[in-house]
């Protein structure tokens, strides 16, 4: 160790003697904004690297504050170096005078790379992020913090750094809960922070874990509501009503609530169809019908949706799906029970889907011809729901109760003998239903 630190000591001191003749004029103007700067600071730049590498910073920084204090624009590594420093030694502080004067220094750093360096988006998340660790249980304090966050994320867009985004929405909440935020300010963070990524999570899903997080804070905050983001979209809804990306932005945030009657969503809803009509846009429209029951639009637009390309064969799955429960809500079970059979085809583990088949069943059974057959469409319904049961545990409850209810409806053993088949015979339930199924008396 002792062998280190003399050799660590030892060859700046030999720099500052004999590295001056071995710079070049190249590499001066290189690094260095004048010949003169490089005479000084290009020695006591090494030298006080030495030190930090080995995580010697007592011992580095004397020259390096000298470097800070001489040679402000010779490096930008010299900022980077500094405020490793300084969190090191903050972070070794006890609370008082020295500590906070440590803080003051580190957010000088950042001011100084800044001014010298430019990166204004990218140096104030980092100022922010560590203004809230070192006092962020200071209102006045955290509100700077915020603020640093803020203009770094419009500054940065899709460059932010996910723990600005983060901070910038936990602080603000901090705020708010103070009275020290406006929520509409609050609103329109969670706007630009959830549309940047997201932009980011159509290149990488783990955004998406981000945006979540940020949704259930806010959401958990009690935030996040139709009223509030009516009030925050809707004065502007009509001067972008043919920006595209505003549509989308609008439609992304209302995701995390249910917001179907609110006009705002609509509007933002069918602006972006119009101006760009594709399969995404269409099924946003047809849940928006679905939760104003306007059945016969949501059918529509779930069959636009359906016609697109390069659909990921579960999403296509819930939409098939979806359009079952349309068509069963509409009365037309048939129908019904072609779509949530494409649905099952697409997802052969898909419990809702088999739920609903099981009622489509039931319902469909009046289009059967005399009272034996009809009750035989109860086998048929009580197979799926037993399928829904042991596909998805969540559904058991539901699917035991209505598996009891068709066993209640089945043909007894007299049906079954003057029918001529026998017990635990396969048999097909006609008509649209079209399934075999075993044959089996009321208990």
């Amino acid at each position: 160790m002792k062998e280190r630190i003399l050799k660590a000591i030892i060859i700046p001191i030999l720099l500052l003697f004999f590295g001056l003749p071995v710079l070049s004029q190249r590499s001066r103007v290189t690094i260095y904004n004048t010949s003169d700067d490089s005479i000084s600071c290009g020695p006591l730049i090494s030298a006080y690297r030495t030190f930090t590498r080995e995580k010697l910073y007592d011992i580095a920084q004397p020259t390096w504050l000298r470097v800070f204090e001489n040679c402000p624009d010779s490096l930008e590594g010299v900022y980077l170096d500094g405020a490793t420093m300084y969190r090191s030694f903050i972070e070794a502080t006890p609370a008082g005078p020295l500590r906070e004067a440590r803080i003051d220094t580190l957010m000088l750093i950042y001011d100084r790379r800044m001014e010298y360096f430019g990166g204004e988006g990218n140096v104030l998340g980092r100022k922010g992020s560590d203004l809230l660790a070192y006092r962020g249980t200071e209102m006045g304090q955290v509100q700077q913090a915020n603020e640093m966050l803020r203009k770094s994320i419009e500054l940065e867009g899709v460059e932010s750094r996910e723990a600005t985004m983060l901070l910038c929405m936990t602080s603000g909440m901090v705020l708010y809960s103070k009275g020290l935020l406006a929520e509409d300010q609050l609103i329109a963070d969670y706007v630009l922070i959830s549309g940047t990524l997201v932009h980011l999570e159509k290149e990488n899903s783990r955004w998406r874990r981000t945006r979540s997080k940020i949704e259930d804070l806010m959401l958990k905050n009690d935030i996040l509501s139709c009223r509030a983001l009516d009030s925050h979209f809707g004065p502007i809804m009509e001067e972008n009503r043919d920006d595209e990306a505003f549509q989308e932005t609008v439609i992304y945030a209302y995701g995390p609530v249910e917001c179907g009657s609110s006009a705002v969503y609509s509007a933002a809803s069918e602006n972006l169809y119009r101006l760009a009509p594709g399969p995404e846009s269409a099924h946003n429209l047809a849940i928006l019908f679905i939760a104003n029951n306007d059945l016969q639009k949501a059918d529509y637009y779930l069959k636009e949706a359906l016609k697109g390309e390069d659909i990921p064969g579960e999403t296509r799955a819930q939409w098939y799906y979806e359009l079952a429960v349309v068509r069963n809500a509409m009365e037309d079970y048939c129908t019904a029970i072609e779509y949530a059979r494409e649905a099952i085809g697409l997802k052969n583990n898909f419990g809702e889907a088999y739920m609903l088949l099981g009622d489509s069943f039931v319902a469909a059974r009046k289009s059967l011809g005399n009272d034996f057959q009809r009750r035989t469409a109860y086998w048929s319904a009580a197979d799926m729901y037993e399928t829904a049961a042991s596909l998805d545990p969540a559904l058991s409850q539901e699917a035991r109760k209505k598996i009891t209810k068709c066993e209640a409806q089945f043909p007894d053993k007299e049906d079954i003998f003057f029918s001529d088949i026998r017990e635990g015979e396969a048999f097909v339930v006609e008509g649209c239903i079209n399934d075999t199924t075993l044959v089996r008396p009321r208990k």
